[in-house]
């Protein structure tokens, strides 16, 4: 089984459009995740198992590493000033008595203690994890298609031959055509 570098329909959509587009796209998919990694990171910290800050952390490293992979380096840094900006603009904004994201409560056996820290640990660990894909080899973003899955269409527009059988015989091939 061999695989090569992905190109043109092979693409997911949003790694076909122009570079600007791409940007935006790592642009609002940054901000996205720093929304919903917001929302959810708390889930299960009461209770000592901070299921969501572990999902939180997830989503922003399967977006950022599409956002490497869409628009390079570049990209990803827009993902994470994105998603930083919402994420920290979300936990320092005034909302009357309730907070998105809390943090330190100052009496540690009053509450448990990933409900006092998983607020800290989201706001700091999205960006870490971000950073650490930025150092993560270039190979490891490319997208590639195992050459023996290809439809048969990417196959016979590679052949040259309209039902996508190759003889192998380039003068009998003209003839089929």
């Amino acid at each position: 089984m061999t695989s090569s570098p992905a190109s043109g329909r092979d693409l997911p959509w949003s790694h076909r459009q122009s570079y600007p587009t791409r940007m935006t796209i790592s642009l609002l998919a940054g901000a996205a995740v720093g929304m919903i990694g917001t929302l959810a990171h708390r889930l299960g910290a009461s209770a000592n198992i901070p299921y969501g800050l572990v999902l939180a952390l997830l989503v922003i490293v399967l977006s950022a590493w599409c956002a490497r992979s869409r628009a390079g380096a570049l990209g990803l840094g827009v993902h994470v000033a994105a998603s930083s900006i919402v994420a920290w603009g979300l936990a320092v904004a005034p909302r009357g008595s309730g907070a998105l994201t809390p943090v330190g409560f100052g009496d540690p056996s009053a509450v448990p203690f990933w409900s006092e820290h998983v607020g800290m640990i989201w706001l700091y660990g999205m960006i870490v994890v971000q950073v650490i894909l930025l150092f993560l080899p270039k190979r490891w973003f490319r997208i590639t298609v195992d050459d023996d899955i290809r439809p048969a269409a990417h196959t016979a527009a590679a052949s040259g031959t309209a039902d996508g059988t190759d003889t192998g015989n380039t003068a009998q091939d003209k003839e089929v055509q």
